[in-house]
């Protein structure tokens, strides 16, 4: 814990095995993050619409998945570091990039 899920448009010229990398190592350094615990993972999505849905169909989505506990502004500094990462490895400006922190339900997460 904690876990990265990058979905991505498929027809992205960026590369995620990159981005995945660099992402894990971003949230690794962290305050209160422990590398051990962290888990990154990328899955490619298909039909993809962004926005009004007329050219650039391309997209980014980093969801953080947090155990409860971490201060709404540490949880935004987490957010802004990998948002700056996603952003300084896929250049293409057309590539719509967003970043949400996702509290897991403690009771139910077993590990």
């Amino acid at each position: 814990m904690p876990h990265i899920i990058v979905e991505y448009t498929d027809h992205l010229n960026v590369d995620i095995e990159k981005l995945t990398i660099e992402l894990h190592h971003t949230l690794c350094h962290q305050p209160t993050v422990k590398a051990h615990a962290v888990k990154t993972r990328a899955m490619p999505v298909k039909g993809t619409v962004v926005g009004e849905g007329k050219d650039h169909d391309k997209m980014i989505h980093v969801c953080l998945k947090l155990l409860p506990g971490r201060e709404d502004k540490l949880r935004k500094q987490m957010e802004q570091a990998l948002y700056d990462t996603t952003r300084k490895i896929a250049k293409d400006e057309h590539i719509s990039i967003t970043v949400e922190t996702a509290e897991l339900h403690e009771p139910s997460y077993i590990k």
